[in-house]
C-alpha cells in the first residue's frame, strides 16, 4: 500500500517547495512508499483522484479541514484511506482526533449532505459566514493563528439572526437561528469546542441550535465555547440524531469541514462506518518538525 500525499499549490504557495522536500525527507528516513501528488491549473485534486479509485492506498490530505474535505470527496465509496497532515488555518478534525485515536488505521462515520460528504462540522447562520469570508480565511497577509477571530469579529458587527426550518427527530423548529452546527467531531473555528460530546464512531450526530439572541448573548456564548461551556446558555439546545433536514426560504451558502455549498434545503445524515482513516501523530510531527 503506498501513501500517497496530495499538495494544494494555490493554498500552500510558498511553503509548497519547502514542504515537499520535508515529506520526501522523513519518507525516504522511515523506507515509505510514497507519491506526491501536487495539483495545478491542467490537473485538479478532483482528476488526480481519479487515478487511484480501484487501488488501496492511503491518501494523505496536505492543509486544513478544506483540503481534507475535498480528498474526502473525491475518495469516498471507494477503498482508500484518508489520512492527513493538518497544515491549515483551523486543523479543527485534527483536534478532535488528537483527543480520540491511537496511530493507525480506524473506521469512523461519514456524514452526507445531498450530493457531498464530510467528517467534521456542517455550519449554518454566522458560523457559515465566519468561516465563508475567504477574503480573511485565507488571506497570506494574516497570521493563521488570527484569520478566523478576525473573521469572527468582521461578521459579528454586521450579523442578523437567520430563518431557518429545521426538522429533526421527527420535530419542526420554525425559527430565528443564530446559529446550526450538525456535528460528527468535536470542534471547528481553529479550535472552538462546539460539540465536546461528539464521537466519530457512535452513529449518530450532535446538532447544536443556537436560537436568536441580543450581540451581547452572542459575545459571552462565543467565549465561552473555547471550553465548552456554551452549552449551558438556556438559548442552546442539543440533539442527538442520525439524520435532519436545513430549509431556508431563501438560497444561503453552509460550510461543511471548510468548504461552501449552497442551497436552500439541505438533507443531511450519517453513514455509520462509512470511512477508513489513517492517523500517524509521529509522522504528522516529523513532517510538521514538532
Amino acid at each position: 500500500m503506498k501513501y500517497i500525499f496530495l499538495l494544494n499549490q494555490f493554498s500552500l504557495k510558498t511553503e509548497l517547495t519547502p514542504l515537499k522536500k520535508k515529506i520526501e525527507k522523513v519518507c525516504n528516513k522511515r523506507k515509505i512508499d510514497y507519491i506526491i501528488e501536487i495539483n495545478s491549473i491542467d490537473i485538479s485534486t478532483e482528476d488526480i483522484l481519479k487515478k487511484y479509485k480501484k487501488t488501496r492506498n492511503i491518501i494523505i490530505a496536505v492543509g486544513g479541514d478544506g483540503t481534507i474535505n475535498r480528498v474526502l470527496n473525491g475518495i469516498a465509496n471507494t477503498n482508500n484511506i484518508l489520512g492527513y497532515i493538518p497544515f491549515g488555518t483551523g486543523n479543527d478534525f485534527y483536534h478532535t482526533n488528537k483527543e480520540l485515536l491511537d496511530k493507525g488505521t480506524h473506521t469512523i462515520d461519514l456524514v452526507k449532505i445531498n450530493d457531498k460528504y464530510f467528517i467534521n462540522v456542517a455550519c449554518f447562520g454566522i458560523d457559515s459566514e465566519i468561516g465563508n469570508s475567504e477574503e480573511i480565511v485565507h488571506s497570506n497577509l494574516i497570521p493563521k493563528k488570527y484569520r478566523y477571530k478576525l473573521s469572527l469579529l468582521s461578521n459579528f458587527l454586521k450579523y442578523k439572526a437567520r430563518y431557518f426550518e429545521v426538522e429533526v427527530n421527527n420535530k419542526l423548529y420554525k425559527e430565528y437561528f443564530t446559529t446550526i452546527a450538525v456535528c460528527n467531531a468535536r470542534y471547528y473555528g481553529g479550535g472552538y469546542k462546539v460539540s465536546p460530546n461528539s464521537s466519530l464512531t457512535d452513529g449518530k450526530l450532535e446538532v447544536i441550535l443556537a436560537f436568536k439572541t441580543n450581540k451581547y448573548n452572542m459575545v459571552k456564548m462565543i467565549t465561552s465555547m473555547k471550553n465548552a461551556l456554551h452549552l449551558y446558555y438556556p438559548q442552546i439546545k442539543v440533539i442527538q440524531t442520525d439524520k435532519i433536514i436545513i430549509k431556508s426560504p431563501i438560497e444561503i451558502t453552509c460550510n461543511i469541514d471548510g468548504e461552501k455549498l449552497t442551497s436552500n434545503n439541505f438533507k443531511i445524515n450519517i453513514i455509520k462506518n462509512g470511512l477508513q482513516i489513517y492517523y500517524d501523530q509521529d509522522l504528522i510531527d516529523d513532517i510538521l518538525n514538532k
